[in-house]
């Protein structure tokens, strides 16, 4: 009787045992899943740029997370205008946020009027001066886009 009892209490184990080996490779398994998704680039909420130059204007919308400003053909979103620097100014997508920022212009960057001296957030609506020319920012309701 006593070998019936010392076997099922092996057979008890061994279980446990796969049990438990099972349980830690499941979380294994789930905690590279997550290592994985959380290394995926981050959704970026596209942003259209317009200006409007005289009775031309022009806009341009970007999906990507950083853009930069500027006379310098190579900018992003170049515009020409004496009175704005080559790289003048900089948007960038962090933490689920755009933010403009200053990059060290001669005439610095406004927004909404108000003198850009550290990177700050912008919102929908709102109005970014570089020099003679002003640059309206829409970051919601843009057409053919779909923010899931």
């Amino acid at each position: 009787m006593n070998a019936i009892i010392a076997l099922i209490l092996r057979l008890i184990l061994i279980l446990l045992a796969y049990v438990f080996v099972g349980w830690v490779a499941y979380w294994i398994f789930y905690d590279f899943r997550n290592i994985i998704r959380a290394q995926k680039t981050p959704e970026i909420l596209p942003i259209k740029l317009q200006v409007e130059i005289g009775s031309e204007k022009s806009e341009k919308l970007f999906t990507k997370n950083e853009i930069t400003i500027g006379r310098d053909p190579s900018c992003d979103f170049s515009l020409q205008d004496e009175a704005i620097s080559q790289r003048h100014c900089k948007l960038s997508y962090q933490q689920k946020h755009w933010w403009a920022e200053d990059m060290a212009s001669t005439n610095g960057t406004y927004l909404n009027n108000t003198l850009i001296d550290s990177p700050i957030i912008l919102t929908d609506g709102d109005q970014l001066q570089l020099g003679h020319i002003k640059i309206s920012i829409q970051l919601h309701n843009l057409p053919g886009v779909t923010n899931e």
